[in-house]
């Protein structure tokens, strides 16, 4: 067993996190709408999910998935860079709606976190690769 499932397992017990795939309205055709609910505050937030993770329906999958997007966002210097990061339409105005929205609702993400920092437990490199554990939960 991969110390990454436990510690994400643990975290999401602690947190009461839940997350599936959301049937609200598309801000971007490449983007998917992920309703997440952390601490009984819910949230939807929009993934750009390029290796189609969120169809294994895995809950610890989806966990990676949605927290590694929130923690691109978290990082991304502003709204084009996190647009050309992401391949995204950047004069799409709902597109810009979110991204201000999420940002200001990351920083109440991140106070969940340890040190107050979005962890989502595993490596960019295994992520990117389909190596270890991310080979595991995509199995």
């Amino acid at each position: 067993m991969y110390p990454e499932i436990i510690n994400i397992q643990n975290f999401m017990a602690a947190k009461g996190i839940t997350i599936w795939l959301g049937k609200g309205v598309r801000i971007d055709e490449k983007l998917t709408p992920v309703k997440l609910v952390i601490n009984r505050r819910k949230y939807i937030v929009y993934i750009l999910d390029e290796y189609e993770d969120l169809n294994y329906f895995n809950p610890l999958l989806n966990f990676v998935v949605v927290f590694r997007a929130l923690a691109i966002i978290n990082d991304s210097e502003d709204y084009l860079v996190w647009c050309k990061q992401l391949g995204l339409n950047a004069n799409n105005p709902k597109l810009l709606n979110y991204y201000q929205d999420i940002c200001n609702t990351v920083h109440h993400i991140e106070n969940c976190f340890p040190n107050n920092e979005i962890d989502y437990f595993v490596s960019d490199l295994d992520f990117q690769l389909n190596f270890g554990i991310m080979q595991f939960l995509r199995l």
